[in-house]
């Protein structure tokens, strides 16, 4: 059995037995199943939402395509529909992108460094994976979050260049940005109080605008934010981004923005459970405040470079509970106050 074919294994396992767990528990068994093994947790929870929201759909669901035992290896088609293959070598051709290497792979989409022939100049090519290319709801979320960047103009926000299918997959075409993520350069250790609270100012002002837009990002974390060359950070990954509809607060939420995506079902827990918002933990609604208390999180950590919360699950973890929060000595009382107030503002 290939190494593909061994990963995909692993990833059904642990779906049946994640959907053998309540909801909140989910989160806190898949990062102890996975350990540390982020894409194939990703793509477990993946699964886990379009299993929760299958039934609205008359596609196939992705969840369906458990029944293989391998994943998919090259493009075929399948119902009429043809399957893009599960991974792109150097050198292939996206249409008019020639990938250059592979940079991640998620549950959200797999993403590549690409040159861009036509304007000669480095891209990052985001694949949504090739098990979800028959799923109406990931091609619709996918689409969205093409939309909702596109609608995020910001200089601290990763930018789109454009949604294409290319070779039979749909893939946003986005800027390329250098340099290692947040969490990369927190496992070297805390940052300069200066340089955190110029990155967090940063941060910041990328949510404000996201959510005058209307657009809650509902995963901000370390791993979802690049720090460039000359120390500015970018937000990236809106894959599971909400948009609202019908706020007093963001009156002019674009109609665009919220596509044919139905609501997240309540119960269906979606994010990283570190940086969880207690409503968010327990798979209720969510608006602002759930990016609120992740930038808490978030600010602390890069005081500290370690985790706001001592608990390694939702259950075990308590938000409210001050005995949860561990502040270092080098977080003077300001600090503190800003982080008690974001993760009191959920």
């Amino acid at each position: 059995m290939g190494h593909d074919a061994e990963r995909w294994e692993r990833i059904k396992q642990l779906f049946q037995a994640a959907l053998d767990r309540p909801p909140t528990d989910r989160p806190g068994f898949l990062g102890d199943e996975c350990g540390g093994d982020l894409g194939v947790q990703a793509e477990v929870e993946s699964l886990l939402e379009a299993h929760a929201s299958a039934g609205s759909f008359a596609a196939r669901p992705a969840v369906d395509l458990l029944s293989r035992s391998e994943p998919f290896e090259s493009a075929s088609v399948a119902d009429g529909i043809v399957v893009p293959p599960s991974a792109f070598a150097p050198g292939e051709r996206l249409g008019p992108y020639r990938v250059l290497s592979r940079l991640g792979s998620g549950g959200m989409g797999d993403v590549y460094r690409a040159l861009d022939s036509t304007l000669g100049r480095e891209v990052a090519i985001k694949v949504l994976p090739a098990m979800f290319t028959t799923d109406a709801d990931r091609l619709a979320r996918f689409d969205r979050e093409a939309r909702v960047l596109a609608a995020l103009n910001h200089p601290h926000i990763g930018a789109i260049y454009g949604l294409e299918n290319v070779g039979g997959s749909r893939a946003l075409i986005l800027e390329l940005i250098e340099g290692p993520t947040l969490a990369e350069r927190l496992a070297r250790g805390p940052l300069p109080i200066g340089a955190a609270l110029s990155m967090a100012r940063q941060i910041a002002e990328a949510l404000e605008a996201a959510h005058d837009r209307g657009v809650v990002h509902r995963d901000l974390k370390p791993a979802n934010i690049k720090v460039t060359t000359d120390g500015s950070v970018k937000i990236l990954d809106f894959g599971l981004a909400k948009t609202v509809v019908g706020d007093r607060t963001w009156p002019d939420v674009p109609s665009s923005l919220s596509g044919p995506v139905k609501r997240t079902q309540e119960g269906v827990v979606l994010g990283t459970a570190t940086y969880m918002s207690p409503e968010q933990a327990r798979g209720l609604p969510v608006d602002r405040r759930t990016d609120i208390w992740a930038f808490g999180c978030v600010l602390y950590e890069m005081l500290t470079a370690r985790p706001a919360f001592d608990g390694e699950t939702i259950a075990e973890r308590s938000p409210r509970s001050s005995s949860a929060i561990r502040i270092g000595r080098s977080c003077q009382r300001p600090r503190r106050r800003v982080f008690d107030n974001c993760c009191g503002a959920a």
